[in-house]
């Protein structure tokens, strides 16, 4: 029979575990708690902002005859930017993945008899003891791909679900938040000085609703919430930009004088 007495050994093995793919959720590859259409439309959104905030800096300097050309040569750069993170993102997580699924696979095969005492420890822990508890560890135990992919879902929290390759990962962002980036920018390049200043308001309002319908559809969170968050995110951000560059647009001015 089955004994109740805890496995010290194997409860500080699912705990270092555990904190391994913490670390691994919370660093650069957090965007992967996303679906990819979710992580698509906040491409977009972050590149129609990053676009907004160039606008403002240059208006701060006094808008520039280069300005509209200025947008567009950030809008395509940053694409890029967001295309490259977002695909290293995903490859860290793939990588994260590839070398757990070994590192279990490994154990599995070499120390059954510890991954078979992590079971009884984490079943333990749902309430199971007794004869259930050893049947229901005998089942699971029972078959090697069984055992794997609980021990990857149970012990560690990663979820064995489908990931798009990192390189079509990267390119569909950069994609996304190249259109949204260049939505905004182009019209720049033939629009009279005297509308720049209303589009740029009007268009990224526009754009980032549109964007948040798509984020509705996309994921289950609230496209007012995804507006709102982008506008305030934006109008706080911009207004740090635009003072900032009066501010060294005084600085040059008193030190010519």
């Amino acid at each position: 029979m089955m004994s109740d007495v805890p496995h010290d050994h194997a409860a500080e093995h699912l705990n270092d575990a555990r904190q391994r793919a913490r670390q691994m959720l919370s660093g650069e590859t957090h965007l992967g708690a996303m679906d990819d259409w979710g992580r698509v439309i906040v491409s977009a959104r972050d590149s129609v902002i990053l676009v907004w905030l160039t606008w403002v800096a240059l208006h701060g300097f006094g808008d520039p005859s280069f300005g509209g050309h200025m947008l567009v040569a950030m809008a395509v750069s940053l694409a890029m930017l967001v295309g490259i993170s977002t695909g290293r993102s995903t490859l860290a997580q793939v990588q994260h993945y590839s070398s757990e699924f070994e590192r279990e696979r490994d154990e599995i095969r070499n120390n059954f008899d510890h991954e078979r005492e992590e079971v009884v420890a984490l079943y333990r822990a749902k309430g199971f003891t007794g004869s259930l508890l050893e049947s229901v560890v005998d089942t699971l135990c029972s078959d090697d791909d069984q055992l794997l992919k609980l021990m990857m879902e149970e012990e560690l929290g990663l979820s064995m679900h489908h990931v798009q390759h990192p390189f079509l990962v990267g390119l569909i962002n950069c994609f996304a938040a190249m259109a949204a980036g260049l939505t905004l920018a182009l019209p720049v390049l033939w629009m009279a000085p005297g509308f720049v200043f209303s589009w740029m308001i009007v268009g990224g309002l526009a754009i980032m609703a549109l964007l948040a319908i798509g984020s509705v559809r996309a994921t289950t969170r609230s496209g007012f919430e995804f507006f709102t968050a982008g506008v305030v995110t934006a109008i706080v951000t911009g207004g740090v930009v635009y003072f900032l560059a009066q501010w060294f647009v005084q600085l040059r001015e008193g030190a010519s004088t």
